[in-house]
This record gives structure tokens, sequence and C-alpha cells, in this order.
């Protein structure tokens, strides 16, 4: 691939034309991509709650009203009667609006000399304007509309709007809130127009996504465009990088539209998370492609770009994609989105960044950028700072270890949920209008409870009736409960007015039969709203005046559990778009600790894989943990809730975190094989990684502080929350990795299959005898593998060391000066031993010297003694067949004694 940067791009081009004809519609260049702001849709399809919510709407119509309220001087006045009539009419005949209730025509039931007057209130105004003066009082001894059709104050009257086939994304793109407030201010003239309903916050939360894309995304490439100026300050290198993130990001969201996964509230994250990462990536790439010390060809550029970064890239994105299907496993549609779009994202970015970036920067001649900005800068602070982590490295370790603990603690003090209307900002029109509702109504949140009996005319039964009737008066005690509305209200009603509206009456009938027939002639429109027509269901409507997910959280637990003390046939549950909100809040971030413990795990084995141990592998895993555990206990402590975005956040930040961990740990121990040395090695490592991690951590919190021009607050904690976290993970990784790296001798899948020991090393090389090709391979690299040229001088005799040299290739000779005189003791080939002595404590008996271009293994007692902390077995072998060479070494010198 390396050898063919023209195909490639061509490649990458004809794929993304593909990506642009997916995702816009060429005819008329609209997007294709949908956004669904509806909880309901985030539970799975077959969900219980959802099956609830539906036999709802079949049994009852639709439960999701548009509430309209108007403020009036005075509501009980014969000119704003015919004001709330006229809106009424015009209301019903607003296309796709089922049916308007309002005081105009609701009825007022009157008992007159005919019987009962069930005509409306507009009616009754128009056919005596007197009567006018004594609604107030008969809405006031109306417990169905009290507080309901018009505030306790009588200045705002309530308009309450069924729909009927008008989706959300219909209702949002023919503007009805706009309509229904727009022809309220006509006919009424009134400047306190308010409009709320889950309708109205859908479409709201659809806008504040679509303009947080249209600001979060630019936003995001101008600082990509600034950090990469900064960074290699070469325009050209600046516009292709920024190009291979724009066609990662077409790509990605070609892949939704392909897919059919819209943008809802969690993968509305996607665009502006898959746009940083690349940028990371990014930057990683280049700097190594601009790190050539001399003049190359473009083909040797790309091959060590590949050589160099190719296993760190592709590790960590593996990583980061390992941490987002994390959450797959028994989560709800969106969370599974997210992670699908994301892992697609990622990949995107992972394979555009190693393939197609190096092919064009190759073809169009970017060779070359001026000296990167504070390069000295940050090789001086590397330095010092890898100074304090050796140091220090025992106290930052332990210091470590002991927050982990500490923060546990005040995790588990985190609480679900998430705020719904208040996510928006104070002065936002949907937000007024809602708190104003709520405010005038004593509530304006709906929720419903269906009551099933499965069985034909169970609810005529007045036993079963009063069980009900008790079960409203519980409901009216709760704090959350601003009003309660069932049948029973309706048919106690009916029976006082039935009876000259003696309040006595205002009770249960004593038969089923006085109840159906109450019923079915004394009731109408609202009796259907409530009462099925078998009388086997029923329908209470709860209006909250709460709008927090975990205040309704703990009204429907108890709710629930009062109902389950119902006497059979009643069987009772709780739904409404607020519960069903609700229940998915609870299940995405309920899932959270399990999605995390495979994060944690599949990221281990992967490091695992790369380091060849599983000790190294979970030692790497701490400073990729500290910042998770920091993260919850900053939730448990400040008392953040734990919902819908913020649960996305430490699986997002562990995929993330751990690519510089990986950046860092390879190239520590390439420069600890190449220096013999860990303590250098950890400044050297330091010294190249600081400043393109600093780079891509700055990168990361900028694109995720973005999210503060969010409309939504849940959106504007998830950045904060985000780019804290990420702050964090930078700390460990440039103290706690280094701290613990010093403390390792790593090896890398990557080393052991490129390390070049000859034909069969462990056959051939009696030093390696008994071993594997594979263990052969991981005791030389915990050893130092040295290139001598011709005519070095490997040893000095009368020097000290305590090193034992194994010959790979290449011949040596040992040899020693008598009075002047070059005296030959031996010429050594491939696995010869040279210099045991000296690892026995004793002086260089003679000098050795290459006769030709040698390769070395160098040991000595400290890389043995690791060795068999971490490979026990290999260290035993490597032991014995040390003693049999010395031991044959000393047999043959008493036979020349003797």
């Amino acid at each position: 691939m390396a050898a063919r940067p023209f195909s490639i791009v061509l490649v990458v081009l004809t794929l993304t034309a593909l990506a642009v004809a997916t995702l816009v519609d060429l005819r008329t260049l609209q997007l294709r991509l949908h956004i669904d702001p509806s909880f309901e849709r985030l539970l799975p399809a077959h969900s219980d709650d959802l099956a609830v919510a539906e036999r709802v709407r079949q049994q009852f119509g639709e439960t999701n009203p548009v509430l309209l309220a108007v403020g009036f001087e005075n509501v009980y006045t014969a000119p704003v009667l015919a004001q709330i009539e006229e809106l009424t009419q015009k209301l019903a005949r607003i296309g796709g609006v089922r049916q308007v209730l309002s005081l105009a025509n609701a009825q007022n039931p009157v008992t007159d000399e005919f019987g009962i007057n069930l005509s409306s209130f507009a009616q009754q105004a128009r056919d005596d304007p007197a009567a006018v003066q004594t609604f107030a009082q008969a809405i006031a001894d109306n417990p169905i509309y009290r507080g309901t059709l018009v505030s306790d104050d009588g200045r705002v009257a309530i308009f309450v709007l069924t729909l009927e086939g008008i989706d959300e994304v219909a209702f949002r793109q023919q503007h009805y809130t706009e309509k229904i407030r727009s022809l309220a201010q006509q006919v009424t003239g009134s400047d306190q127009v308010w409009v709320t309903g889950s309708p109205v916050v859908s479409a709201a939360t659809t806008d504040a996504i679509f303009h947080m894309l249209q600001f979060t995304i630019p936003a995001i490439f101008v600082l990509v465009v600034l950090v990469l100026v900064v960074a290699f300050r070469n325009l050209l290198t600046v516009l292709l990088a920024g190009v291979n993130i724009a066609i990662a990001l077409l790509w990605t969201l070609a892949s939704a539209v392909a897919l059919d996964l819209p943008l809802n509230m969690v993968t509305t994250l996607v665009p502006p998370l898959v746009t940083t990462l690349c940028l990371s990536y990014v930057v990683h790439l280049l700097a190594e492609y601009f790190h050539a010390r001399r003049p190359e060809q473009n083909l040797a550029r790309r091959a060590r770009v590949y050589q160099r970064m190719g296993l760190s890239l592709l590790l960590s994105g593996a990583t980061t994609v390992a941490g987002f299907l994390a959450m797959v496993p028994g989560s709800l549609p969106a969370i599974v989105q997210f992670a699908v779009l994301s892992s697609l994202g990622v990949g995107y970015s992972v394979l555009l960044t190693l393939l197609f970036l190096p092919a064009v920067l190759s073809l169009l001649g970017a060779h070359k950028s001026q000296r990167p900005l504070g390069e000295a800068f940050f090789i001086r602070k590397a330095r010092k700072l890898a100074l304090f982590d050796l140091k220090w490295r025992d106290w930052i370790i332990g210091i470590s270890v002991l927050l982990i603990p500490i923060n546990l603690y005040f995790a588990s003090k985190i609480e679900v949920g998430t705020e719904y209307i208040k996510s928006f900002d104070p002065d936002t029109r949907v937000r007024h209008d809602y708190e104003a509702i709520n405010t005038a109504f004593n509530g304006a949140n709906l929720v419903s409870i269906l009551i099933e009996t499965y069985v034909n005319d169970a609810l005529n039964n007045p036993a079963l009736i009063a069980e009900l009737d008790t079960l409203e008066d519980w409901l009216r005690e709760q704090p959350e409960v601003g009003a309660v509305v069932s049948y029973v209200d309706h048919l106690k009603l009916i029976n006082r007015n039935m009876n000259d509206g003696d309040p006595a009456f205002y009770r249960i009938p004593e038969t089923a039969t006085a109840v159906k027939q109450l019923l079915v002639f004394g009731g109408g429109d609202a009796i259907r709203r409530t009462l099925d027509a078998r009388f086997a269901s029923a329908l209470i409507t709860v209006r909250l005046k709460v709008d927090s997910s975990t205040i309704i959280t703990d009204f429907v637990a108890r709710t629930e559990a009062r109902l389950q003390q119902m006497p059979p046939p009643l069987n009772g549950r709780v739904t409404g778009t607020p519960v069903l909100a609700t229940r998915t809040v609870n299940e995405i971030a309920s899932g959270q600790f399990t999605s995390l413990a495979i994060a944690f795990t599949v990221i281990w084995a992967l490091l695992a894989l790369l380091f060849t141990s599983a000790r190294a592998a979970a030692i790497a895993m701490l400073p990729n943990m500290l910042p998770v555990v920091l993260y919850f206990g900053t939730l448990g402590l400040l008392g953040i809730l734990l919902g819908p975005t913020t649960s996305l956040i430490a699986c997002l930040v562990l995929g993330i975190a751990v690519d510089d961990t990986i950046h860092f740990l390879t190239r520590f121990t390439t420069e600890a094989r190449a220096r013999g040395n860990e303590r250098l090695a950890i400044k050297r490592a330091l010294s190249t990684v600081m400043r393109p991690v600093t780079f891509t951590t700055v990168a990361l919190v900028l694109g995720f502080m973005v999210f503060l021009g969010s409309e939504l607050d849940n959106q504007v904690e998830f950045g904060i929350l985000a780019a804290f976290t990420l702050f964090l993970a930078w700390i460990a990784d440039m103290t706690l990795t280094p701290a613990l790296g010093s403390k390792m001798r790593l090896l890398t899948v990557w080393d052991l299959l490129r390390l070049d020991l000859g034909r069969a090393p462990q056959r051939t090389i009696p030093m390696l005898d008994g071993l594997t090709w594979w263990q052969a391979r991981v005791f030389a690299l915990m050893s130092n593998v040295e290139d001598y040229p011709k005519g070095t001088r490997v040893i000095v005799q009368g020097s000290s060391a305590r090193d034992i040299y194994v010959l790979v290739d290449g011949l040596l000779q040992a040899w020693v000066d008598r009075e002047g005189e070059h005296k030959v003791l031996s010429l050594m080939s491939r696995g010869a031993t040279v210099g045991e002595a000296g690892y026995f404590g004793q002086k260089r008996t003679a000098h050795v010297d290459a006769l030709t271009d040698v390769r070395l293994l160098r040991f000595d007692s400290h890389d043995l003694e690791t060795l068999r902390r971490r490979f026990p077995w290999i260290a035993a072998v490597i032991y014995r067949n040390l003693n049999q060479i010395q031991a044959e070494r000393m047999a043959r010198m008493t036979r020349m004694v003797q």
C-alpha cells in the first residue's frame, strides 16, 4: 500500500462520492439524515412499556395533547367567552387537529324542568348572558374542570388539542407550535400566550439539536484548523488534514443514512466526537510523518510511518472501538446506535489517517513543515517532567491508588436521572411556556394509569369503583400530583346532577345497574376518553407538577407499589411520555457499569496481546482507570445526575485515553530496547510523545467545550464533563504512566514478530535451547539486541562488567595481549556465548573484536531478574542453559590444564 498512493487516493475519492450520493438527495439537495427527538423510540421495539402505551392509544386515543394557555383580565365575561369559542373553532379547523377541549365546548351539566341540560358553557352564555356570572362557581364545584379549564384565579384559559395523523416530524416541519400561537394571538389579542406538550417539546428539542450541529461542527473544524496550523505551520498540510477529517465525518453520516439510523438525543453526539477523534489520530501521524532527521524518498517515508505508527494507530482505534462496543450488550437502541455509529466513525478515521493522508501528502509534495512551534519548549518540559516522575514515582503511584477507593465511595452516591424541560435555557420560549402553564394550572406533565380487568362490565361493580376512588384519593395526596381525573369522577358528578345538584349524591351509586345507566345515558365524549365500551378498561389521568426524572421515578415506583395492592381483577400500569422518558433514562444509566466492565476487560485483553503479558496490561490499565474513577467520584461529590449523555462519558474517555497510554508505552519500549536503560527511555519517550499527546488533548478538550454553545443544558454538561475527564486522563498519562513504565520492561507483539534472530534460533543458539520460537524472541527482547560494525572492540580485556553476550550473526575473535604479542584464543560464530566470566564478578579476561558486522544479545543480572518475574519458565530454561554452558567451559579448561 505504501507503494501505491495514487490508487489509495482514487479509491477514497470514489467512496466519498458514493457517500455524498447516499447522504444528499441530489435532486432536491436535501440531507437524507433525519433527527428523532422521541424518548419512546429510544426504547426497544418490543418493550413492555411501549406495548402498554400503544394499548392506551388504541383504546382511548392520543394521550400527548398540545396545551395552549391564554391569559385574560377575567375569563368569566361574555366577550372573553366569545373569544374562547371563536379560537376553539378555528383551532379545530387546523389540519391534523382531531379535537379541541376548552371552556367554550366543555359541558356544564345543569338540572332544569326537562332533566339534565348538557349544553356547553358557551351555549349557555348565548342563551342567557347572565349565566356567565355563575360559571366561576360552577367550575369551582366541578372536580373535573376545577384547575383544568381555567386557572384558579380566573385569568388563564386552557385549550387541549388532540392531534391525529401528525407525527413529531410533521408537527415540527409544518410549524404547528407557531401556527397555534399565532392564531391565539390573532383571535384574542392577548400577549400572554403559552404553548406546551410533548409534541411542542420534541419539536423544540429537534430544533436545538439542529442548531447544535450547525454550530458545533463548523466550530470544531475551526479548532481543527487552528490546532493544525499551530502544530505544523504548513498550509497544504492543514488543508489535507482537514479534508481527511471531513471525509471521515462524511462517511460516518452516510453510514447513518444507509443503516437508517436517526440522530437522536444520544447519537447527535457522534459527529463532533468523530471529528475530534480523527483530529487526534491526524496529529499523531503528522508528528511522525515530519519526524525525519534526514531527506527521504516518498516510499521510504510512508514505509517508516506505517512501520512506526501502523500498530499504534490500529490498536488505538481498536481500544476506542472496544470502549464504544462495550455499551452494546443489553443496551437500548439509542445506545446501540451510538456505539455502532461511533465505532464506524473511529474505524473510518483510523483507516483514512493511515492510508489516505500519507498517500495524498506524498502525491502533493507536502514533505516539509516549518520547525514545529514550541518543539524545544516541549522537549525541555518533557525532560523536567520525566525527572519529576522518576523522582516521585512511588508517591505518584501511591496517591493514584489511594484516590481510587476514595472516589469509589463518592461514586456510590450518584443518582440516576435527568431534567427534561430544565435542559433548556431559562430564556428559551419552550421552557418559559411550560413553566407558565405548570404554575397556572398546578402541573403540565400528563401521566396515565391504565386500569385493566379483562372482564366485561367489571368496572360497573361499585366495590371495584370504590377501590379506584380510594386510589385517586391516594394519588391526590402525593406531593408531585396537581390533579387526578377518571371516569369515577364523571360518574359521581353525573349522579349529583341527576339528583338536583345535591352534594350528598356526589358519590358512587350502590348498584352496578345504576352505574351503567348513569354512564350510558348521562355520559358523553368525556366518558369515552376514560372508559372503554366493554367497561373492562379505564384510564386515570394524572397531572404532575414536576419535571425531574429522579422525582418522577420515585413517584412511579410508589404508584406501582400501590397498584399492586388493588384486589383482582384490577390491574394497573403507569404510562405516558414522562414515564417512558424516565424509564429510558434509567435503562441507559443502569447499563453503565456493565458496559464499563466489558470495556475494561476488552481493552485489557488487547493490551495483554500487545504487551504479551496479562500483568503488564493490568498495570497499563491503571492510568486509564484513574480518570474514569475520578469522573464518577466527581459526579457523586457534586450531586450531578447520571443521565443519557453523562452516562456515555466514562466508556468514551476510557476508549480515548488509552490511545495516549499506548502511544507512550510503545515509544517507551522502542527507546528502552535501543538504549538499554529504562530511566533514559522514559525521558526520550516523554520528549517524543508529550507534544502530540498535548496537542491532541487540547484539540479534544476544545472540541468537547464547543458543546457549551448548545441550547440543551445536558449537552453543555456533557461537553464540560468530557473535557474535564480528558484533562484528568492527560495528567495521568504524563505522570502515572511514566512512573509505572519505569518499573516495567515491556514487549509488544509487533516487536516479537519483527525481530530477526535468524533461522531456528532455539536450535542453533545453545543459550536458547529448549525454548519455543516465540519464547526465544521474548528472551531476546527482554535482553538488548545490539549491532556492531566490523572492527569494533566489543569487550576490553581487564574491564569490569556484568554483561553476557550471545552472538546471533557474524564472527568474533577473542584474543589477549601477551607481552605485546597478539595471541588469538578463539574464533566465535553464531550461537557463541561471550563474557560470562564478567557476569560472575570477574574482570574481562580477553579482548573480543568484531571480524565482521555482528549482531549480539546482551543481558545482565537485572535483565534476568526481570525475566524471572514476568516469564519464570523462560528464565528457568535460560539459567539452566547458562549453567550448562559455564560447566562445559570449565570442563574444557580443566582438560587443558591436565
